[in-house]
């Protein structure tokens, strides 16, 4: 079938945009944009569930199932479209940025770094990217981001879309697809370093981001599951009334606030922690402070969160927005999906 918005992308030089597919570990989520003269528009995007787990941590359990979930939530929020851009998680990825002085071929001294991390045996095996970022921090040195996946995991990856009937024509990292979305709904953030905390079910991503590009990465493992999990351990209860409670209502065994003051907020705290260190890494290496934060995925909605990560922190923090700039608000767990559905027909920037 003719794709109208690419034969009309040859006329007005408007990119044609993919499909934007986030596969979590609780669901997977899509997200369609159009490009509309100097904006965008959301066609649409939405979530399909597990009914069970299809992901354990970062494998695959169930391969089946999960590419079938695919099929079903593309086909049903996003029908009629084959091209698409899928990520691959924070936690399967190695990225960094490194500098170097500007008489230096880019291309050698990211090689050097790689080489330096990854046995001669290994480097086969693994698909590296590198770019020379268009901002520097210090103006003395030039900037280069490295972007390593193994290739069988986006083997993985591409077959699980290809056996759900789709054309993968991008794969992106995870922080790339966050950071992209930000700078869409908040370019005035380009000249200042920001730092954006996605908490999904099973693992918190932390992205420090100047200039317009990722600069820090860091992956732990704590998610919103884990707050679930402790609930239901400490209390006895139902994995549905751990949720009642993790969301800010009380059960019949315990009150939120007593959930929270014994529970939750501990785990917050954790978090908060994660982020700290964060901040602080980024400052010992590239002498810069960070003085906002924003919170993105499902976890982001829990109730006091945003109060109590900003006692922890001691920064300013607000819940991220993905489709803000088209005035479409809570939906924050739609970042990852929102930053894929960027790409498009010959896009290749951080493209692994």
């Amino acid at each position: 079938m003719v794709n109208l918005d690419n034969i009309i992308g040859i006329f007005t030089g408007r990119k044609s945009l993919y499909v934007g597919v986030d596969i979590g570990t609780s669901g997977v989520k899509v997200c369609k944009l159009k490009e509309s003269k100097a904006s965008f528009k959301v066609i649409g995007f939405g979530k399909v569930e597990y009914e069970e787990s299809y992901i354990v941590g970062t494998e695959i359990i169930d391969f089946v199932s999960l590419s079938s979930k695919i099929k079903e939530a593309i086909e049903t929020i996003i029908p009629k479209e084959k091209s698409i851009a899928m990520h691959v998680p924070l936690a399967l990825c190695f990225y960094t940025v490194i500098s170097a002085s500007p008489s230096e071929n880019p291309e050698d001294v990211a090689l050097e770094h790689i080489q330096g991390i990854i046995s001669e045996e290994d480097i086969d095996k693994v698909v590296v990217k590198y770019q020379m970022l268009p901002v520097s921090i210090s103006k003395e040195r030039i900037d280069i981001a490295i972007a390593a996946v193994k290739k069988d995991i986006l083997e993985e990856y591409v077959a699980l879309a290809e056996n759900a009937g789709f054309e993968v024509k991008v794969i992106d990292i995870e922080p790339a697809a966050l950071n992209n979305q930000f700078f869409l709904n908040h370019p005035d953030k380009m000249i200042e370093p920001v730092c954006l905390v996605d908490i999904g079910a099973t693992f918190t991503k932390i992205v420090i981001s100047f200039g317009g590009c990722p600069y820090l990465i860091r992956n732990i493992e704590i998610g919103s599951n884990v707050i679930t999990e402790q609930l239901q351990k400490e209390y006895l209860i139902s994995y549905q009334e751990a949720e009642t409670l993790k969301f800010g209502n009380d059960i019949d065994v315990v009150s939120y606030e007593k959930a929270f003051d014994e529970v939750i907020s501990k785990i917050v705290k954790k978090i908060a922690t994660e982020i700290i260190w964060a901040i602080d890494n980024f400052k010992d290496r590239f002498e810069y402070d960070v003085e906002e934060v924003f919170l993105y995925g499902g976890g982001a909605k829990q109730k006091n969160l945003l109060s109590l990560l900003k006692t922890y922190t001691n920064k300013k923090l607000e819940i991220g927005e993905p489709f803000s700039f088209a005035g479409v608000v809570e939906n924050t767990e739609h970042a990852v999906a929102c930053g894929l559905s960027l790409r498009y027909k010959g896009d290749e920037n951080a493209k692994v």
